[in-house]
């Protein structure tokens, strides 16, 4: 059974409902549609118990693919789901002072943003942005790279977003080292629908 926000008390709780939510999902077995009811429910305040941050790729909506409520889950969205301050103050505010007891970097299968990093994609913002995922890049591959080095990139660009969020935040380093919350990675399937958790 799907769960509230307010009623999910542990990050193992948190990702427990996200794993389920995942697998309601992929068996047709959405509970969390009554978006009407939900803003009704939600109106007066909210409770997220998972903060996700995603890629901007328009096939991985947070929201559909773990079966999540109104009011559930905060969702930062930006292509190559990495971070930057204006994330890091966003996950703050929502572990500090909302209670938001997991955080979620989501990756996924064919990602654009990884993509034009491997293939030196230049443009005006972007190349910024494309420059951080770049370390992700196995520097011992030959070129042109083999379609299976771009989700392997990705996965990789995941866990060096975790890093830098435990870096750059202190934040969330405290309170990751004392249980307060966890930060995992995630990757989505793109032709399946599957989230695997790594």
């Amino acid at each position: 059974m799907a769960k509230h926000g307010h009623e999910i008390k542990t990050p193992d709780d948190a990702l427990a409902e996200l794993k389920y939510g995942n697998n309601r999902f992929l068996d047709k077995q959405t509970v969390n549609s009554d978006f009407h009811a939900q803003i009704q429910a939600t109106k007066d305040g909210q409770h997220p118990h998972s903060f996700i941050l995603g890629c901007v790729d328009s096939r991985v909506p947070p929201e559909i693919i773990f079966d999540q409520k109104i009011g559930n889950i905060f969702v930062s969205r930006v292509a190559g789901n990495i971070e930057d301050d204006h994330i890091l103050g966003s996950m703050e505010f929502a572990t500090k002072l909302k209670g938001t007891k997991l955080i979620v970097v989501l990756g996924h299968t064919h990602c654009g943003a990884v993509s034009g990093a491997m293939a030196n994609v230049e443009l005006e913002h972007l190349t910024q942005l494309t420059n951080q995922i770049k370390p992700a890049i196995n520097k011992h591959e030959t070129y042109p790279l083999p379609h299976y080095m771009t989700d392997e990139t990705a996965r990789k660009n995941v866990r060096m977003t975790i890093k830098r969020i435990l870096e750059k935040s202190q934040t969330l380093r405290h309170q990751s080292e004392k249980g307060e919350i966890k930060i995992v990675g995630a990757y989505y399937d793109i032709a399946t629908g599957e989230v695997i958790f790594i």
